[in-house]
């Protein structure tokens, strides 16, 4: 739950309390009177008023990372109806940035609906998916906007005509007219003459970047959590995960079993809430929502406590500077 700063509008008293969202306002402490929430910026905090430190709040958080990602798909399915009411909604560029934002809401998801039947193995080819938004994302958000709406555009029309080239998604129906393939070869023509012929190959190997996943995540410094994750999460892909534990049913020990099922399940748990948290997280800063934004914060010290217990040690707060402190490990 958020941590809201409370000002009673009898007596003026202001405090701090952990209130759930759509919950009443608590009385004020002192004089019972009725209380309103207010935002106080930390430059105008005086000592009496100032936040919790973030080893205080962190020990009020939960670490339990099942419940962590239950609240964190919560909030981010929040996060996206309100990226549709944004003003970056009204561009071509916002409109693309939201699409990839509830695709990855929409993965996460699916990861949830899997791990709820006990498709580890299944949930983990869905973690692949989720890597790859979060990567297409940050790329989209470090590029030329309008340059990456352009290609996106002309690696969607190379896309649909390659398909369309080899069966016609539309005929027999209503929409038959949708399949008209001069229209579109006529369309390509134009994609054709704005790039070379090693940038166009590019992009129909590879979509509107003309990178591929690894060069992608490496231009946004994000490399090594392409080699910690996607290379994992492809031995689902590849059927490895589920041979592996398909043999472990002739093995006699079934606490082994019973470790190693745990053991990728904790895996995905703790992979899906950093992924997805770091990109809820940084989606919740371009949005610019405060109580969004300070659900998100609490979230991802949720995830360092978790990361604390697994780990042995505090990450909270900056050795180097006490005033800054890590969520999701940022």
């Amino acid at each position: 739950m958020p941590i809201f700063d409370h000002r009673c509008k009898s007596c003026g008293y202001t405090w701090e309390a952990f209130v759930h969202n759509s919950a009443p306002n608590p009385p004020c402490p002192k004089c019972k009177g009725e209380t309103a929430h207010v935002l106080i910026p930390p430059s105008h905090r005086s000592a009496e008023y100032r936040m919790r430190s973030p080893a205080e709040i962190k020990k009020r958080v939960t670490g339990d990372i099942r419940k962590l990602n239950i609240r964190l798909l919560k909030v981010s399915n929040r996060l996206a109806i309100e990226a549709q009411k944004h003003k970056i909604a009204k561009t071509p560029q916002g409109r693309i940035l939201i699409a990839l934002f509830k695709k990855a809401v929409n993965t996460f998801r699916g990861i949830q609906m899997l791990k709820s039947e006990r498709l580890i193995e299944e949930s983990w080819i869905l973690l692949r998916v989720l890597l790859e938004a979060y990567i297409n994302l940050v790329f989209f958000m470090k590029s030329d906007a309008t340059e990456m709406t352009r290609r996106m555009a002309d690696a969607a029309i190379l896309d649909k005509l390659k398909y369309m080239r080899e069966v016609n998604f539309f005929e027999g129906t209503d929409l038959a007219h949708m399949g008209n393939r001069e229209a579109w070869e006529k369309s390509e023509a134009e994609v054709i003459k704005r790039y070379s012929k090693d940038a166009l190959h590019a992009i129909r190997r590879n979509g509107y970047s003309g990178l591929s996943v690894q060069q992608r995540a490496e231009a946004v410094g994000l490399l090594d959590m392409y080699q910690n994750c996607y290379r994992i999460a492809s031995r689902s892909v590849h059927t490895f995960d589920p041979a592996e534990t398909g043999m472990m049913d002739y093995i006699d020990d079934k606490k082994l079993h019973e470790d190693l099922l745990s053991s990728r399940r904790e895996t995905l748990e703790s992979t899906q809430n950093l992924l997805f948290g770091r990109l809820a997280f940084l989606f919740s800063e371009m949005i610019s929502n405060p109580l969004t934004g300070l659900e998100m914060l609490l979230l991802g010290l949720g995830y360092e406590k978790y990361r604390d217990k697994k780990d042995g040690k505090s990450t909270t707060e900056s050795e180097m500077d006490p005033d800054m402190f890590y969520i999701w490990r940022l």
